[in-house]
């Protein structure tokens, strides 16, 4: 059924996998709105599987340390969306959360109506899904600890990074 994201085993593998295709398939970068809106329904029907997978794994950890989420297949794939219809940025995914740098001074309206937040201590702004109950704090860690934590797929409107996974 998959052709996508078949190996995506959790969210952040799928949220990476679904930003390489939009990078690769978007109409914004060259594809067509038929392989896009296919690939938009395949990576929700993929989330829904995933998301609940991850909320029942929640409910089980007795250590807190499994959280459940909130968030819909349609959060992602619209800030993605957004994003690419900006020229110039620099895209980062690390974990759940979106780096963005490059030529932002001219989209900062833009990057503010989509729900992004400048970030004065790393000079980027970020995007993440902000969870029901969940508190925004500013962190400490510098990208170079988020990148080595988490890992990291860079993209840019010209053309996938080179550690970008085949679509």
């Amino acid at each position: 059924m998959t052709t996508y994201f078949m190996n995506c085993k959790n969210l952040d593998e799928l949220k990476k996998a679904y930003k390489a295709a939009a990078m690769k398939y978007h109409p914004d970068m060259g594809g067509d709105t038929a392989t896009m809106q296919a690939i938009n329904a395949e990576y929700e029907a993929r989330f829904e599987v995933l998301k609940r997978s991850q909320n029942e794994q929640a409910a089980e950890d007795a250590t807190g340390q499994t959280k459940a989420t909130t968030e819909s297949a349609g959060d992602f794939i619209a800030i993605v969306s957004a994003l690419l219809k900006l020229d110039g940025l620099e895209i980062e995914l690390c974990g759940r959360w979106l780096w963005i740098g490059g030529e932002t001074r001219k989209h900062k309206d833009a990057l503010k109506a989509a729900g992004c937040r400048w970030s004065s201590q790393k000079k980027l702004w970020s995007w993440h899904y902000a969870e029901d109950g969940s508190h925004w704090h500013r962190g400490s860690k510098s990208m170079a600890q988020i990148r080595s934590k988490y890992g990291s797929t860079s993209f840019t409107r010209g053309g996938a990074g080179s550690d970008a996974l085949p679509a």
